[in-house]
């Protein structure tokens, strides 16, 4: 039974009625009901948790009709991996915590919501990967994306065209959760098919009076306003923040435009396996590789940049420059690599600290990472030769937060613990009543002994002894012979047969302050330490420039310590439309190939000479390969890295194009020539003449003559109307005639040698055309039993022998005089395609298809 069915709240337990009162705020949230030492679940909440988390359930009393409760739960101090597992499963979670302690509340404890925890608005540390943004992102239906990182503050916005780009924004953005303005469902069928992973919810834009000074400074409203749909997708973002967290600091707030940075549209990301391979996995991605980052914020940076690369040559050299001095000098880096690795995650814990959630051993960690800070800066200040270079120059000038590190070196021990309640928080000497609370409870003995001593010589009783029952405390026993000797403030407590039994207000001060020191010393650390977490939380913004600063440093040092590694050198960036790799690697392939065994190759595209290589060869040869290492130069070297190559020199790219496998998109169930021609289309709309295309065996999809006459006529725009560099890799042979044909297109293959029916690749890019498939060759060394290689050589002879006998020769299919256009074929030049929605589009490839049908009948 749901909780819909539970309409007589009167009839619940107390308890029962908080729980069904803080489910009526958030319905769709599954709510976290504090009981004790326990987070608990009640009705469809805890059966929807228990199949996701494999947990118990159970159940708790009955409802008004006698019907169980079900419930299920998890342990207070285990929550953050269970929520974690609802978070991954786009669930929302609500926080509901007891408001008092139970020891010291009067009937039921209060309960409330404090805050609604989703996958993208999420601060705890077991349920986030440290080394990547966590984003809640909204897209408005005029273009607007914004973009909100909670667990470090900030906050970016754009305006974006609707189409390829607008979905590479998001695809780029990976958002654990994605906010669409309701009313566009063409938009949100196109994000389910590209982003499957992500938590996808329709929302409706706030009122019109909502405004962005209701949350960021008037200076980042001003920005983010210059532009409506990305001020629009902002409040979007903000609004939806503040209902579920309301404390949501933002410490930074900027708009961002494409033309900025290298466009890189989700084709290209995923083709080129820069933060997932193919199959999804981190292992074996550009990212990976790269990731030599110490810090968590370094290592969020450096996913940034290369998601990000940069079109400013300014920019681009500041950032060569930072990696060449970690790259110059191996004992700069190794000791500042050193430095960095005690730096723990200063940005998101700031967060932490603003919102109230941080622990003590967060706060030590904070101090421990500004600690090391300080000690990097001096030591990068005073190296050999001079002062920071530009490339550090950020460092030089940077707030290092010195008082923050004051007060928390003097108010933390050397190792906080884990959780507030545990006391033992603050060092000896920053709280003075502490300090002496703490005596009481560790010297007690000692203080009551020495008392003891005073009253005897006061009172000249010798036989005075102070002694402690768990029914009376302490007091004082005087025996018969000595109860003349009793000074008149001593009260008596107890005749017993030897004697008397007094206390004293001394000692009755003296009990109360230390036996409830252990309780007050908790107390007053708990106070002090939410005055301290606030106090840090104040200071977050400063906290978050610095973290910035430090995980520039350490993305240019993590930069210098792979092309160290690996051989990389700096390329030359220029405003030239110029690409010339000498001996270039694939900086993954190489790393798996067996030892000397990756062959490099040297790839030049001119604008003054070649720009446009058409490049044949045998199957495995080796041609993705060579044009995806030559993507991944240029996508590098514009992030501020070093190349996989003996020298390079490339002229700024405004766009990677890639046209590369399907596979990915034939699982959302669309064919392998759709996904060529959707993916061809975007290139051939949006490429200009500073785009990098590679290309590979467009037109494998459909017929040969049909493929042929796709390949020629997109070479073709590509090379006459974009004027594009590009890698143009086919198995049509017949496209080798194109470099005879266009004024800039160069033949290359890929070599390979075949002897006694056996191949032997050498993956060597040399100039000139191949006219030979090696097709046999290559299925000889899949494996194909020997009688079906028999048969189609066999085959393959007659084939080419009725081609050779053929009088009709093949090229006039692109020079013949058009017959009369058909029904269909004046259908589509009749077609507005830059008005057509996808909807559109549909229906008329639906009449498309029933006009050929019609002329085949």
């Amino acid at each position: 039974m749901g909780v819909a069915g539970t309409a007589r709240k009167k009839d619940h337990s107390p308890v029962m009625r908080q729980f069904l009162r803080a489910k009526g705020q958030h319905p769709d949230a599954i709510i976290f009901f504090r009981l004790g030492d326990f987070y608990e679940m009640f009705y469809e909440d805890a059966v929807r948790a228990a199949g996701i988390l494999d947990i118990a359930l159970t159940s708790r009393g009955t409802d008004p009709d006698g019907n169980k409760i079900p419930m299920a739960g998890v342990p207070h101090h285990a929550a953050a991996g269970y929520l974690a597992g609802l978070l991954r499963h786009g669930e929302k979670v609500a926080m509901c915590e007891q408001m008092a302690e139970p020891s010291g509340a009067r009937g039921v404890v209060p309960r409330e919501v404090v805050r609604v925890v989703t996958p993208g608005l999420c601060l705890e540390p077991d349920a986030l990967d440290a080394r990547s943004e966590n984003f809640l992102v909204a897209a408005t239906r005029n273009g607007g994306v914004a973009a909100l990182e909670l667990s470090t503050g900030t906050l970016r916005a754009c305006v974006v065209e609707l189409g390829p780009q607008w979905v590479g924004e998001l695809v780029r953005l990976d958002p654990a959760e994605l906010l669409l303005e309701a009313g566009a469902p063409e938009l949100e069928a196109l994000c389910k098919q590209s982003l499957p992973k992500s938590a996808l919810r329709s929302v409706e834009l706030p009122p019109g009076a909502e405004r962005l000074e209701q949350w960021l400074s008037p200076e980042q409203a001003a920005e983010l306003s210059s532009q409506a749909p990305a001020a629009e997708a902002a409040l979007l973002v903000l609004d939806y923040a503040k209902k579920h967290q309301a404390d949501s600091p933002i410490h930074t707030a900027t708009l961002y435009a494409a033309g900025e940075r290298l466009v890189l549209d989700d084709a290209a990301v995923r083709n080129l396996e820069l933060v997932r391979t193919l199959d999804g996995e981190r292992r074996g991605s550009v990212l990976e590789l790269l990731d030599e980052t110490q810090t968590p914020m370094g290592a969020r940076a450096l996913r940034s940049r290369l998601l990000e690369p940069l079109t400013d040559i300014e920019r681009i050299r500041r950032r060569h420059d930072a990696v060449e001095l970690f790259f110059a000098d191996g004992r700069i880096r190794e000791q500042a690599r050193a430095r960095l690795a005690e730096i723990g995650d200063i940005e998101r814990l700031a967060v932490r600290a603003a919102v109230g959630l941080a622990t003590p051993r967060d706060l030590g960690v904070i101090r421990n990472g500004l600690a090391s800070a300080e000690a990097l800066h001096r030591e990068l200040s005073a190296r050999p030769g001079s002062a920071l270079d530009d490339a550090m120059a950020s460092l030089e000038g940077v707030d290092l937060c010195a008082d923050v590190l004051a007060l928390l070196q003097a108010a933390l021990v050397a190792e906080p613990p884990a959780v507030e309640r545990q006391g033992g928080i603050f060092a000896d000497g920053h709280l003075a009543e502490l300090d002496e609370l703490r005596r009481l409870s560790t010297t007690a003995k000692d203080i009551i002994l020495d008392l003891e001593r005073r009253e005897r010589q006061r009172t000249g009783i010798g036989s005075l002894k102070i002694k402690f029952t768990r029914v009376f405390g302490y007091y004082i026993e005087i025996t018969k012979s000595k109860l003349d000797c009793v000074p008149d403030e001593y009260v008596r407590k107890q005749t017993i047969a030897s004697g008397e039994r007094f206390i004293t207000a001394e000692l009755a001060e003296l009990q109360d302050r230390i036996l409830h020191a252990d309780e007050r010393s908790r107390a007053l650390e708990s106070a002090a330490f939410l005055d301290l977490r606030k106090a840090i939380g104040e200071e977050a913004p400063r906290l978050h420039r610095l973290a910035r600063v430090i995980a520039s440093i350490d993305t240019s040092a993590a930069l210098a310590e792979t092309a160290q590694r690996r051989g990389y050198v700096r390329p030359e960036v220029d405003s030239s439309r110029a690409l010339f790799l000498e001996d270039s690697r694939h900086p993954t392939v190489e790393c798996y190939a067996a030892k000397d065994g990756f062959v490099p190759n040297t790839i030049e595209l001119n604008p003054e000479a070649t720009r446009f290589m058409l490049l044949t060869g045998p199957n495995m040869s080796g041609k993705s390969t060579a044009m995806r290492q030559a993507a991944l130069a240029v996508i590098m070297a514009q992030a501020g890295g070093f190349v996989a190559a003996k020298s390079a020199r490339i002229g700024i790219v405004d766009r990677v194009y890639t046209r590369v496998g399907a596979s990915d998109s034939l699982a959302r169930g669309q064919s392998t020539f759709m996904v060529e021609m959707m993916e061809a289309s975007a290139i051939l709309r949006g490429a200009t003449e500073r785009s990098f295309v590679i290309l590979d065996e467009i037109g494998r999809g459909t017929s040969t003559y049909d493929g042929l006459a796709i390949a020629w006529a997109v070479a073709e725009h590509l090379h006459d109307a974009t004027g594009c560099r590009t890698i143009f890799a086919t198995h049509y042979h017949e496209l080798c005639e194109l470099a005879d044909r266009l004024e800039q297109a160069a033949n290359y293959n890929v070599a390979a040698k075949e002897h006694d029916d056996s191949m032997v690749l050498l993956h060597q890019l040399i100039p000139g055309g191949s006219n030979r498939s090696y097709g046999l060759a290559v299925a000889r060394l899949a494996g194909v039993p020997p009688v079906v290689l028999a048969r189609a050589k066999t085959k393959l002879k007659e084939l080419e022998a009725r081609a050779e006998a053929s009088t009709a020769p093949q090229m006039p299919l692109f020079e013949a005089e058009p017959p009369p256009r058909s029904d269909v074929e004046a259908t589509l030049a009749a077609l507005d395609v830059e008005r057509m929605t996808p909807v559109d589009a549909l229906v008329t490839l639906a009449r498309l298809r029933d006009l050929a049908l019609r002329d085949d009948g």
